[in-house]
C-alpha cells in the first residue's frame, strides 16, 4: 500500500539520470566530427599542394586542432590517415554497390563491385595516388587493403555461385581478384599505368581470377 498517491510516488521516485548517456553520445559525436575534419583537411591540402610533403602541423592548422589531437585520432600519423581515407574510399564503393546490386546477377555482381571500387579510387585522383603509396608502409601493420572490400567481394562471389558454376571457393576467388586489382592500383599509383589503363585493368580482375582458378583446377 502506498502512503502517497501513485502519481506522486512515481514523480518523486529516483529517476536514472540520462546526463551521463547524453554526455557520452555528445562526446562520441564530437570525436567523430573532429576525426572527419582532419580527413577533410588532408583532402584539401593534397588538392591544393599535390606532391608536397604532408606534415602533421599543416593538417592540424587546416583542421583547427592541435597536433596532439591528430595523433590521438591517428597514432600511426600520416600513413594511418591515408589508410583511413583508403578505407572510406572502399566504403563508398560498397554503399554504391548495395544500392543497385539487385540489378546484377551471376559474375556480373563481383564485376560491378570491383568496377565501382576502381572508379572511386580513380575519382580520388592525386589523393588516391598518395594514399596508395602510403599504404605500403602500413601493409605489415594493418588489414588494409583487405577488410570490408575483401569481404564484400566474397559476398559477391557467394551470390554469383547461386547462378554460376565457379572454379573455386568464394574466398579463393576474392583473394585472386584482389591480387590483380591491387596490382593495377599500385602500378597506377607508381605512374606505370594511366587512368584509363588502370580502370580497364582493374575491372578485368574478376575475369582474370576466374581464368586463373580454372587453369589450376
Amino acid at each position: 500500500v502506498h502512503d502517497r498517491p501513485l502519481a506522486e510516488s512515481a514523480l518523486s521516485s529516483p529517476v536514472p539520470s540520462r546526463t551521463g548517456d547524453g554526455r557520452s553520445a555528445r562526446g562520441a559525436r564530437e570525436r567523430a566530427q573532429s576525426r572527419q575534419r582532419i580527413l577533410s583537411s588532408v583532402r584539401d591540402i593534397v588538392a591544393v599542394n599535390a606532391g608536397t610533403e604532408l606534415k602533421i602541423e599543416d593538417i592540424a592548422r587546416v583542421a583547427g586542432c592541435s597536433r596532439a589531437t591528430v595523433h590521438n585520432h591517428f597514432p600511426h600519423a600520416i600513413p594511418g590517415i591515408f589508410e583511413a581515407l583508403a578505407v572510406e574510399t572502399v566504403e563508398t564503393a560498397v554503399r554504391r554497390y548495395r544500392i543497385d546490386s539487385k540489378k546484377y546477377s551471376g559474375l556480373d555482381k563481383p564485376r560491378h563491385f570491383i568496377g565501382l571500387t576502381a572508379d572511386e579510387f580513380h575519382k580520388a585522383g592525386e589523393l588516391a595516388v598518395v594514399m596508395v603509396r602510403a599504404s605500403v608502409d602500413q601493409a605489415t601493420n594493418s588489414g588494409w587493403p583487405w577488410g570490408l572490400g575483401y569481404q564484400t567481394t566474397i559476398d559477391c562471389y557467394d551470390e554469383a555461385a547461386e547462378e554460376d558454376d565457379l572454379p573455386g571457393t568464394s574466398a579463393d576467388l576474392a583473394e585472386t581478384t584482389h591480387i590483380h586489382f591491387y596490382g593495377s592500383l599500385y602500378l597506377w599509383a607508381l605512374g606505370r599505368l594511366d587512368g584509363d589503363r588502370f580502370l580497364q585493368s582493374a575491372k578485368s580482375s574478376v575475369d582474370l581470377a576466374i581464368n586463373a582458378l580454372q587453369v589450376s583446377r
